[in-house]
């Protein structure tokens, strides 16, 4: 530059000198004869001044429009400076973020990087809680809010911010309505939104206890901050997300081993007789179930149950009611020294001077649905639990079997000619309130008869169309002369997946047939 305004000198035919803003003389030389002085003004700033002839005035305007290029280029400069420090930081919080998975974390270092760029004396992630749709402060510093604090949504200017999912300065927060008096007072305050794919999940906020001036250039850092937190705290919750995921997945894994542990692992093999049971739970765990169990002198327990309502919780009564069942028919012996559940007026308690069952009362089906439904109604009352359950003990020698349907789907007797007879429910469903009244039937299996029995997921098992399996149905496949122990269920299973297709299966299937052969001689 100066050897510019040194060439313009030189050409000029008279003396000309050019002086700092003090007179000070810094390029040229002073003529007595100098009659005019051009002062050089920079943006409204006086820096020295050019004497000389008129020519002068061509000096002193080269040197401002010199001055301006070089104040241009220094701020350019600084700007590229300040861009490629801010890319940089960026550059550097994104590679950070992306192995993080922590919130907290990841919070801490999006404040790291963006207190570095914009001055702040408090800041704050806040996360919209989709349950309880409040506002919660997963991170903070300063003293404006309190760690893992709930504000209500609709509060507030960073509320305000969550619920337009526009990013906002407020310069004079005080002065804002939207204030809230028992925050700590701030004055200055950037806040901008968190969003995913258009969806706001929560809000990131910097704010100061002195009088500040955030600019636009502020609000869009802190913005494009709140872009790589955002996608940052995506990854951290779908991360958790997949952890708790596969911890479900591993604990309903252990429940359907469990309840099938709880069925027969394979059914009684007793000469003269056939048994057959289909299950398939229509979730991952069930509420139907079914048992076969050997009982002492040749007797066989037989059940059919849909515990209420679906999923865990009625996996679990299904459990049980099948133990409860097990137990009180007998088949689990007790000592003299063992004492049974008898029924007291708050709950069932351990009575010492009678035991569970006498060789009379053994495999008693009455007796054992009675004690299930009081000990279920006395002990889980509150859980409004309760299952529709057939019980049966069959005499293996005779054939008599004495049952008891507390509230099931008709079991049926069907021969060679078709279906025969029904057997009814003989009282209510078990477990709903205690003393309910049961009554006990007996039937005899006669050589041929196949029992029938199976859950309401049969009936109502749904096609592509909502049109139910029904009991009709059901009644075509049963009520046929032709009609063979060995491909029953299959049967009938079959008919089901055809009718179902595609739809997924809406509740439990479960089927259990008992069949007596005929006698060598017959």
């Amino acid at each position: 530059m100066a050897a510019i305004v040194k060439s313009t000198i030189n050409i000029l035919d008279r003396p000309t000198a050019i002086l700092d803003s003090s007179g000070k003389l810094l390029l040229g030389e002073i003529s007595a004869n100098s009659t005019f002085s051009y002062p050089v003004e920079v943006r409204e700033e006086l820096i020295g001044a050019v004497n000389g002839s008129e020519n002068a005035a061509m000096v002193a305007s080269l040197l401002v429009h010199l001055a301006n290029q070089e104040i241009e280029k220094k701020s350019l400069a600084s700007e590229l400076l300040d861009k490629y420090r801010e890319i940089s930081l960026l550059y550097n919080l994104s590679e950070e973020l992306s192995g993080s998975l922590d919130i907290q974390h990841i919070a801490k270092l999006v404040f790291e990087e963006a207190q570095k760029l914009i001055e702040a004396t408090d800041g704050s992630l806040i996360l919209l809680n989709q349950d309880t749709k409040y506002l919660d402060v997963v991170f903070t510093f300063g003293t404006r809010y309190q760690p893992q604090k709930s504000v209500k949504s609709e509060e507030d200017i960073v509320g305000s911010v969550v619920h337009t999912g526009r990013a906002e300065i407020v310069n004079n927060v005080l002065s804002d309505p939207r204030y809230l008096e028992r925050e700590t007072p701030i004055n200055s305050l950037i806040c901008a939104p968190l969003k995913i794919r258009n969806e706001v999940i929560g809000a990131i906020e910097l704010s100061s206890k002195k009088f500040l001036e955030y600019t636009s250039e502020d609000l869009k850092l802190l913005t494009t901050l709140a872009s790589q937190a955002a996608a940052a705290i995506e990854n951290a919750i779908r991360h958790k997300n997949k952890i708790k995921e596969a911890i479900a997945r591993s604990e309903m894994l252990k429940g359907q081993q469990m309840q099938k542990d709880f069925l027969p692992e394979r059914l009684p093999e007793i000469t003269g007789w056939n048994l057959a049971a289909v299950f398939a739970p229509a979730r991952q765990v069930a509420g139907d179930f079914y048992d076969a169990f050997l009982l002492p002198n040749n007797h066989l327990g037989l059940v059919i149950a849909d515990v209420c309502d679906k999923g865990v919780g009625s996996a679990l009564f299904m459990a049980l009611f099948r133990s409860l069942i097990r137990i009180f028919s007998g088949q689990t012996y007790l000592s003299k020294d063992c004492h049974p559940y008898q029924e007291t007026t708050t709950n069932l308690t351990l009575d010492s001077h009678q035991h569970l069952a006498n060789k009379h009362e053994i495999g008693n089906p009455l007796k054992t649905v009675e004690m299930t439904n009081n000990y279920v109604a006395h002990n889980h009352s509150n859980l409004n639990m309760f299952a529709t359950l057939f019980f049966g003990v069959l005499d293996i020698n005779t054939g008599l079997l004495n049952y008891v349907n507390g509230g099931h789907e008709p079991l049926l007797i069907i021969d060679a000619k078709g279906v025969k007879q029904y057997l009814k429910p003989t009282g209510p469903a078990v477990g709903m309130m205690p003393n309910m009244q049961f009554k006990m039937e007996q039937i005899y299996l006669e050589a041929g008869d196949i029992l029938f029995g199976y859950t309401d997921g049969v009936t109502d098992a749904r096609n592509p169309q909502g049109k139910f399996f029904s009991q009709d149905r059901l009644l075509s496949i049963l009520d046929r002369p032709e009609l063979q122990f060995t491909n029953l269920l299959d049967k009938i299973q079959g008919n089901l997946m055809a009718h179902i297709d595609e739809v997924d299966q809406f509740d439990d299937i479960t089927m259990l047939a008992i069949h007596r052969e005929y006698l060598a001689n017959e």
